[in-house]
């Protein structure tokens, strides 16, 4: 594999397979070793990397258990964004295509996302180290995440468990109950555990859903959110490190964030979205030589090298959806989750 400009083993070709072919192997070695490692995936999986703990190149993250690193940012800066939405006639002629697709029945969920023109007063490095998720990423001139979803995680014993994220309210009793109760997010959140469970199903044994529609509070700048998770799991078998990027890959893209089924989803994402998303929508994952955690890539902030920011946000769309609802539901993601008293008033 060829080294790029951000690192790590990357390689890009004109055939896609080939690339994940080589990424996979690269991590199947790695994980037979026991080497602990860190690595990303784009969503249209054409620059697959990984780096290895010792690379000089390794980028900035922060996973649960994850070995900790001496911060070189001001966190002390309090990240604000001004955020610049698709005009409503943007978003009604992606979201037609989305409902056309849907209709006809090529889809039963899917994914519709946007990038949004934003101004920072800060840089990516400080809303890194200043962000609160579960998940944070930063790669230097390129993105920065702080996702609250996991995608996979690996137990040293082999047990794979996906805990997709559908459906989300502000964090108050009105809005978590009309979000247990809307046909439409019942519906949504349904489609994708059966999706994930199966994808599980392709690389484990035993599958099941072991717990269904519960609520994960997620903090902003300027108010809580909360999103309805599931969790559903599988054994992987006995010799899952030596097959770890090959397991992953099989996997690939995301449920939660493509839809279903998969392949007529995403050509109605093309022809929705018009471009790439990148490493949006792609998946971070850390190996530490035993288990495996890895997370969606939402919740991202990505830099063009015209200097620009871009902040991507989306949701899932289905044949019951109010395109006025979806578009205040994606202006709304659209904030970086800072714990209040850490920056407290002057």
């Amino acid at each position: 594999m060829g080294t790029g400009d951000g690192g790590g083993y990357l390689c890009r070709m004109q055939d896609n397979d080939l690339v994940m072919d080589y990424w996979a192997k690269e991590l199947d070695r790695l994980g037979a070793l026991g080497t602990p490692c860190f690595f990303l995936v784009d969503f249209e999986q054409k620059g697959p990397r990984i780096w290895t703990l010792d690379d000089p190149q390794l980028p900035e993250f922060h996973f649960p258990g994850s070995p900790a690193k001496p911060s070189e940012a001001d966190n002390r800066i309090r990240p604000r964004l001004y955020a610049e939405p698709p005009s409503m006639e943007e978003f009604r002629r992606a979201f037609d295509v989305v409902q056309t697709g849907l209709k006809r029945g090529d889809s039963f969920l899917t994914n519709l996302t946007f990038p949004i023109p934003i101004q920072l007063n800060c840089g990516l490095a400080d809303v890194y180290h200043a962000a609160q998720a579960k998940y944070r990423i930063y790669l230097p001139e390129e993105f920065t995440c702080f996702s609250p979803e996991t995608f996979v995680t690996v137990s040293a014993e082999g047990t794979i468990e996906s805990r997709p994220m559908k459906g989300t309210a502000l964090d108050n009793e009105k809005d978590r109950n009309d979000l247990l109760k809307s046909e439409k997010e019942i519906a949504e959140h349904a489609t994708i555990v059966d999706l994930i469970r199966n994808d599980l199903s392709m690389v484990a044994s035993r599958v099941r859903v072991t717990d269904y529609r519960y609520f994960h509070k997620i903090s902003t700048s300027r108010r809580g959110l909360v999103q309805t998770s599931s969790n559903i799991s599988g054994q992987l078998p006995v010799n899952w490190r030596t097959k770890l990027g090959s397991t992953i890959a099989k996997l690939l893209p995301a449920g939660s964030i493509s839809g279903a089924p998969k392949p007529a989803t995403l050509n109605i994402i093309r022809r929705a979205e018009l471009q790439e998303r990148g490493y949006y929508c792609g998946i971070g994952g850390y190996f530490d030589g035993r288990t495996l955690d890895t997370c969606v890539l939402i919740r991202l902030i990505e830099k063009r090298e015209d200097g620009t920011f871009f902040f991507r946000s989306g949701g899932g769309i289905t044949a019951r959806s109010r395109w006025e609802d979806e578009f205040n539901e994606l202006k709304a993601k659209v904030r970086i989750p800072v714990a209040e008293e850490v920056f407290p008033d002057n």
